[in-house]
């Protein structure tokens, strides 16, 4: 069965299976008139001209609704008119409201709203029928308007509801596309911060250990080798360690500035337009987001790639520790800083929170001082609110993230 759906969805993807399908919806009801007699409430005087007007509507919605809709949509309701067939103008509709062809969509609809109201289109037909069932139909009076209205405005609002669904569906591909593309950058630049966390962390370690300790050896040994008391072959021994003591200082500052240098990979970088999605993420997963964001222009490159993981870390935290996951947004420029404070509902004491770190602002708030700025995190003095503001400046004013970290005088 399943393959069987298979074929028969493949069968309509091509555009030649649809256009025979659209010739069949309309020759098909005009073979049954042909074959039942109901082509006499028609019009048409003769039975050869009734098939021929109903071929020649069928070829041309087949063939040409696409390239020539002014030309079909007049041939499908002239053949109307004359057939009392419908069937054609349905196709058009949908067709052309599929295109978004409006004007053309209102003549087609429009004639099948108008047409109706003479009097013979609501005569029960006498010398044929249609389906066994045909006499039941609402032939005639309100009822009769009522019916055809509804058959004459459905295939428009299919045609719409399909359109619909295929922006949806681009739309929802696209957002797709974009968030896997966030979640991309996100990760790398949260391995690089962590890289360069991790490499901060040995030069430190580095320079505060091993450097001190081999300085206090070089330092003890010099001391010894000018002591009176220190004999010729003690002299040569403090000066051999002061020398090596010396050269391994130097190669530890040679580690050190490969340590503190940026690493040699593309920077993944973010801006306060990037917030934007980033909201929406959120929002997706019941945060109630409302932010508001100012003219950033001449805002460095730097100072947005922070304020935006300013503003990623203060959702996460709300998404863990909020009692109501709401957040309210604000980045405010003025001459030459950025302003941004986020606001939360404090979480209650007697639950408990999401686990996490603890490191994410400590980390931001060093981040901030090196660039010239500051970041605070506290409850505020109105009752249940916390308040993480930032104060960054819009020019890079702290040291540039391309320097090495050199080791003290001391």
């Amino acid at each position: 069965m399943d393959r069987v759906m298979e074929r028969w969805q493949d069968a309509f993807r091509s555009r030649r299976s649809r256009d025979v399908m659209a010739s069949l919806v309309v020759a098909g009801p005009g073979a049954v008139g042909l074959l039942t007699g109901f082509w006499r409430t028609s019009t048409v005087p003769s039975l050869p001209l009734f098939a021929a007007l109903t071929v020649v509507c069928a070829v041309a919605v087949g063939l040409w609704r696409r390239e020539h809709d002014w030309l079909v949509a007049l041939v499908a309701c002239a053949t109307f008119v004359v057939t009392d067939l419908p069937y054609a103008n349905y196709v058009m509709t949908y067709s052309l409201a599929r295109r978004r062809r409006w004007p053309l969509v209102a003549l087609t609809v429009g004639l099948l709203l108008v047409w109706p109201l003479h009097v013979a289109l609501f005569q029960p037909a006498s010398d044929g029928r249609l389906f066994e069932f045909e006499t039941s139909l609402p032939a005639s009076g309100v009822n009769g308007l009522v019916y055809w209205s509804f058959a004459a405005v459905s295939p428009f609002v299919m045609g719409l509801a399909k359109n619909s669904l295929e922006a949806a569906l681009v739309e929802r591909e696209r957002h797709a596309k974009e968030s896997a593309e966030r979640q991309r950058r996100l990760r790398e630049s949260t391995l690089r911060e962590r890289t360069l966390t991790e490499r901060a962390r040995l030069a430190s370690m580095m320079h505060d250990g091993v450097g001190h300790h081999v300085s206090v050896m070089v330092t003890t040994a010099g001391a010894m080798s000018v002591d009176p008391a220190a004999t010729a072959s003690i002299v040569e021994r403090c000066d051999l360690i002061v020398s090596v003591g010396r050269e391994a200082i130097s190669r530890l500052t040679e580690v050190l500035d490969v340590l503190s240098a940026p690493a040699r990979q593309p920077v993944v970088e973010f801006t306060v337009a990037d917030i934007d999605d980033l909201v929406q993420d959120y929002r997706s997963l019941g945060v109630a987001v409302d932010w508001e964001v100012g003219a950033v222009d001449g805002c460095a490159a730097t100072t947005q790639d922070l304020c935006y993981r300013i503003v990623r870390e203060a959702l996460t935290n709300v998404l863990r520790h909020a009692a109501t996951p709401r957040a309210d947004i604000r980045v405010t420029p003025s001459a030459d800083r950025l302003h941004l404070t986020v606001t939360s509902p404090l979480s209650p004491s007697d639950r408990a929170g999401l686990p996490g770190t603890g490191r994410g602002l400590r980390l931001l708030a060093d981040e901030a001082a090196l660039a010239g700025g500051t970041l605070t995190a506290t409850p505020s003095s109105e009752a249940g609110r916390f308040v993480l503001r930032a104060d960054l400046p819009l020019a890079h004013d702290g040291r540039d993230p391309a320097d090495p970290v050199r080791p003290s005088e001391a």
